[in-house]
């Protein structure tokens, strides 16, 4: 007997490993208010929620999930540190439905890392091992990330995407998602204020995988045929 299909808690497990940063949930944004989007919906098609928190040393965290027609989820943590400090930028995306999925994890580095490999060896190589293990279970490279994307992703980026979806891929996904953020959170208990020459270029990276991001988003349509530009932007600008 086939087993039945449902979706993964990723909002929940992920939320576990979020409250460990000790923020605080986010109900303004650069004068903005975002609690609409703490429950968004748009008729039968979308329905959706993103919570923002404040943490030290953090501009902010971003937790989304949202349905469409309740076929097909879609999953997002992005984490945003605040200039002051050069940690990379944490990215978890993940789409899934029955009938196949589409995932990818990183910590986005804020340093050119062949003209700075003290920054990679820092603040990439602890996820050499996680990577591994994920490249072993998932070994095939997406063939739809964008070079625009691919020249922004660290050298242990890990994408995922094939059908149909299981509880076993689910779990192995949900693993690397947490592992992934999990290692972030262990570089952010340690991380320092940096010398503000150095994160000049590490910043004007980040604000350039930030803009990106933002201009780029294939999911942005989606949302503004549900809700409307307004709310639409209100969404991007939440993430990016």
């Amino acid at each position: 007997m086939a087993e039945e299909y449902s979706f993964p808690p990723y909002g929940e497990e992920v939320q576990k490993v979020v409250d460990q940063f000790g923020g605080e949930k986010m109900e303004t944004y650069r004068g903005h208010d975002v609690k609409p989007l703490w429950k968004l919906t748009g008729g039968p098609i979308l329905w959706s929620y993103k919570y923002m928190f404040k943490a030290p040393k953090i501009e902010k965290i971003v937790i989304a999930v949202q349905s469409f027609r309740d076929k097909l989820m879609s999953y997002m943590c992005i984490i945003w540190p605040e200039d002051e400090y050069a940690l990379p930028v944490f990215s978890s995306f993940w789409a899934e439905s029955e009938k196949g999925t589409y995932f990818i994890v990183d910590c986005y580095p804020t340093a050119d890392c062949i003209c700075d490999i003290d920054y990679m060896e820092k603040y990439l190589d602890p996820l050499e091992d996680l990577h591994a293990k994920g490249r072993k279970k998932f070994p095939e490279f997406s063939t739809r990330d964008p070079n625009w994307f691919l020249a922004m992703v660290s050298p242990y980026y890990i994408t995922a995407d094939f059908h149909p979806s299981n509880a076993d891929t689910q779990n192995a996904l949900l693993g690397l998602t947490t592992d992934y953020l999990k290692v972030y959170h262990s570089l952010w208990e340690q991380e320092e204020p940096g010398d503000p020459k150095y994160l000049e270029r590490l910043n004007e990276r980040k604000e350039a995988i930030r803009y990106n991001l933002r201009e780029k988003d294939p999911g942005g349509f989606m949302i503004e045929q549900a809700v409307g530009k307004e709310m639409a932007n209100l969404s991007l600008s939440a993430l990016f």
